[in-house]
């Protein structure tokens, strides 16, 4: 089974060995923790793109991705417990949402900026409660950071609201539109308590199913 920490740790301990010995050489899991993230990510990606691509579904995947991962960056979420769990949940989660993307955005219609209005409110009433969420690996300590980061989610949400009300005037997709409200709806309920204990059930289910580490 390929392990992303286990290469990530290799390749920086090879890099740091092969630094001048009279340089200031950095802490090897300083070096492999960057790489482990930058490896995953682009892994994911890659992953991600290709079964998009395979399954006709590129524009409202990547719709989601964007969503999800932009806003995690300044929101946090719950995280599995494996990396490979995590590929294996994103992607499905990314795909269903794909496929109800498509059959919604009929139904929705012209609601579209209503429904994105509810969107917005519901999600700034979670990034005001539970923005950014706290994980064990990863805690905001620093009440400034803190602070900052809640104020670039509220900031986030607005410029989604005004992207996705331009892109409905403007005559975009209606199911990539609709990927990306659901995106955020997922999004925003993995920041509280029923979206970490769903994580955890399905992160449970999958060790049980694939029990790879």
């Amino acid at each position: 089974m390929l392990s992303v920490h286990r290469l990530a740790h290799n390749t920086a301990a090879y890099l740091v060995s092969r630094l001048p010995a009279d340089t200031r050489k950095p802490e090897v899991e300083v070096v492999a923790f960057g790489l482990e993230v930058a490896m995953g990510a682009s892994l994911q990606l890659l992953v991600f793109v290709v079964v998009a691509w395979y399954l006709d579904l590129l524009p409202e995947m990547m719709a989601a991705l964007i969503t999800m991962a932009t806003y995690r960056l300044l929101a946090g979420g719950v995280h599995c417990s494996a990396y490979y769990r995590c590929l294996i949940l994103s992607l499905l989660t990314l795909i269903i949402q794909a496929n109800l993307a498509r059959w919604l955005a009929g139904a929705i219609g012209g609601s579209l900026p209503a429904v994105g209005l509810l969107v917005f409110v519901a999600g700034l009433v979670i990034a005001w409660r539970r923005a950014p969420a706290d994980i064990a690996a990863a805690p905001v300590i620093n009440p400034v950071r803190r602070a900052r980061l809640k104020r670039a989610c509220y900031l986030w949400l607005l410029v989604w609201l005004a992207v996705i009300s331009l892109g409905y005037y403007q005559g975009w997709p209606g199911s990539v539109l609709t990927s990306s409200l659901l995106a955020l709806v997922i999004q925003s309920l993995a920041l509280t308590p029923l979206g970490f204990a769903a994580v955890g059930w399905a992160d449970g289910l999958l060790k049980r199913l694939l029990p790879l580490g």
